[in-house]
């Protein structure tokens, strides 16, 4: 329902001009622009906006006093800013936001028919990456649609997307994963051009999107990675068998957490020193070291629940009884904690970025390296020579 325009007895007079009318997020959209710095004072008007609009009330200092009845002056000050903000407005009409459109069915069918026939698409979360993406693309173009502007999967739209996407404060690296599947899509219906009948002019537009560019991302460790001698203080840290060999497993082999869930007793080749590991988004399993070091824990585990020695063909018992990735990431960042070493960007994955760095840091040629870690490309595996690089900086220049 549309908040009254005003209480007369404590608002000032309006502008000779009729005020406009603004939706919820729009007046909010319009009220972040004035603030100097990000903050939570957005949220905060918006759950004052939304409980005028419940209730029927005014934007005025009236409802105002009663919603903030009992708040802290740090709870009233932001609505306090957006109440004046209004006021210099004029106190135009407030409407509810309309609610939500889904996607429009032509659009979810291209979707869904575009992952379904991704051959680089194995993986769920792949899947569901690329799906949540394309979905929040066709959200732009049916709210830009609403509004009366021209919308469509063109470079135009596309770049008006990012910078969409860069004024809500998302990341270089989000927005260049969300144009990277925009323009998959694109080629992929050029590709099929024939079967969507597409007119030469909707080619071209299509062949446009490819010129978008994208936000420079510098090159940085998405993870951190700890020190041996940290590494080692985390394993001895773990007195559960069963959390000292996923601990082994995570920061000597460098396993994924999804990757241990799926181990089989069979999995591990005590005699030949291997363990067989399926890979993310993998039909096929492949064979890596098993070093000497996470024998010894995965021995001590095996152990304690009476499979040492390894029974022999089988082939169906899962190394781990239900083990989920939410509970290795529960068990890491216990024992990171418990060791002082919990902090941004420290995490289960570091401790993969932990075997790969502290190969290198001994030595390791890098080729065998991307080989223990099952890197498609050995440009995934140079990054972690970056850090490498700078630790040993300063004393590799000479004077």
């Amino acid at each position: 329902m549309p908040l009254p325009a005003k209480r007369p007895d404590d608002q000032p007079q309006s502008p000779a001009s009729a005020p406009a009318s603004y939706t919820v997020s729009r007046l909010i959209a319009y009220f972040a622009t004035t603030l100097s710095a990000s903050s939570n004072y957005p949220r905060h008007a918006r759950a004052y906006l939304d409980y005028c609009l419940q209730q029927g009330y005014g934007v005025d200092r009236f409802s105002l006093g009663i919603y903030t009845a009992g708040f802290r002056p740090n709870r009233i000050s932001p609505l306090r800013k957006f109440l004046f903000f209004y006021q210099q407005l004029g106190y135009p009409l407030i409407v509810a936001d309309p609610p939500k459109k889904e996607i429009s069915p032509a659009a979810n069918e291209l979707v869904l028919r575009f992952i379904r026939e991704h051959k680089g698409l194995k993986g769920e979360r792949s899947k569901q990456t690329y799906t949540q993406a394309l979905n929040a693309f066709f959200h732009y173009i049916d709210a830009q649609l609403q509004q009366g502007q021209q919308a469509s999967l063109t470079g135009i739209t596309v770049n008006d997307y990012i910078t969409q996407l860069n004024q809500q404060g998302k990341s270089p690296f989000t927005i260049n994963v969300y144009l990277s599947t925009v323009k998959q899509l694109a080629a992929w219906c050029v590709l099929k051009r024939k079967e969507l009948a597409l007119t030469p002019d909707q080619v071209d537009a299509l062949q446009e999107v490819q010129a978008v560019k994208g936000f420079t991302v510098e090159r940085r460790f998405y993870k951190e990675s700890l020190e041996t001698r940290e590494r080692t203080d985390l394993l001895a840290s773990a007195a559960s068998p069963r959390d000292r060999a996923i601990l082994a497993l995570l920061s000597l082999e460098g396993l994924r957490t999804v990757e241990i869930t799926r181990l089989l007793l069979a999995d591990v080749d005590v005699e030949r020193r291997l363990i067989h590991v399926l890979g993310k988004g993998k039909s096929t399993k492949k064979p890596i070291k098993l070093f000497e070091a996470c024998l010894e824990p995965l021995a001590d585990y095996l152990r304690s629940i009476r499979q040492w020695p390894l029974p022999e063909q089988d082939q169906k018992t899962p190394l781990f009884t239900n083990l989920t990735t939410a509970q290795i990431r529960y068990i890491t960042n216990k024992h990171l904690r418990i060791n002082g070493l919990k902090k941004k960007g420290m995490s289960a994955h570091s401790l993969r970025h932990t075997t790969a760095q502290l190969l290198l840091d001994e030595g390791v040629d890098l080729v065998y390296v991307q080989q223990h870690l099952r890197h498609e490309s050995i440009e995934t595996t140079q990054f972690y020579t970056l850090k490498q690089t700078l630790k040993t900086y300063f004393q590799k220049l000479p004077n």
